[in-house]
């Protein structure tokens, strides 16, 4: 029987390719904004800039899985405020802040919450996460607003391992050159299929060593 997965934000890019690849093991639900097909994955189409709560509560009421062996949440609309919303006559627009933050940060908590009779000790739930969330590099306040989603998923990830069935962990993907997209989704899919009870609110690279953060 192949296992079972959820995947956010995997129908387009880097994600795509780690869908595919997934699916030579896994059975998928897929929630994303692009018209994915594959086998052994079933595609629920969503518009991220009018998805609310209601829509994705019942995106998870009508999911047919038991149980998920895995979920990972690698859906990203950017963040904000970046780079010139800083400039004095240039203010991000709150509207847009508050739907980042909503999308990449309460989304994914609301579907554990949501999915608790389909998660059980041995599921494993990751985020993609990003190296900006360091902190030590101060040029990088351009992307203050993603590196800000992206921490608040650490520390969300981190309240769910502590608190939550599960085995809950952050992947840093270092870096995403188009030509190892492919090698990348190997690599990635093997640190997720390593992980052990023990490994619960771990935050990992992308070749699975330790991610010191």
């Amino acid at each position: 029987m192949k296992k079972t997965a959820l995947i956010v934000g995997g129908g387009s890019k880097w994600g795509a390719v780690f869908t595919r690849h997934l699916a030579k093991q896994y059975s998928i639900d897929l929630i994303t904004g692009s018209d994915f097909k594959c086998k052994n994955v079933k595609t629920h189409k969503v518009n991220w800039y009018e998805l609310n709560p209601p829509d994705i509560e019942n995106i998870c009421e009508n999911l047919d899985k038991e149980k998920y062996d895995l979920i990972f949440f690698n859906q990203n609309t950017g963040g904000g405020p970046n780079d010139v919303s800083f400039e004095p006559d240039n203010k991000y627009p709150l509207d847009h802040w508050y739907f980042q933050f909503w999308i990449n940060c309460q989304l994914p908590y609301t579907i554990v919450h949501n999915l608790q009779d389909k998660i059980n000790d041995n599921t494993k739930i990751g985020w993609m996460m990003t190296g900006l969330i360091d902190g030590k590099e101060r040029e990088l306040w351009k992307f203050a607003g993603y590196a800000a989603t992206k921490s608040t998923n650490l520390h969300i990830m981190r309240g769910f391992a502590d608190r939550h069935p599960g085995i809950f962990f952050a992947m840093n993907p270092l870096w995403f050159p188009e030509d190892r997209f492919q090698e990348d989704a190997i690599a990635i899919t093997e640190a997720i299929e390593k992980l052990q009870p023990e490994d619960n609110g771990k935050a990992l690279n992308k070749d699975g060593t330790i991610w010191n953060i």
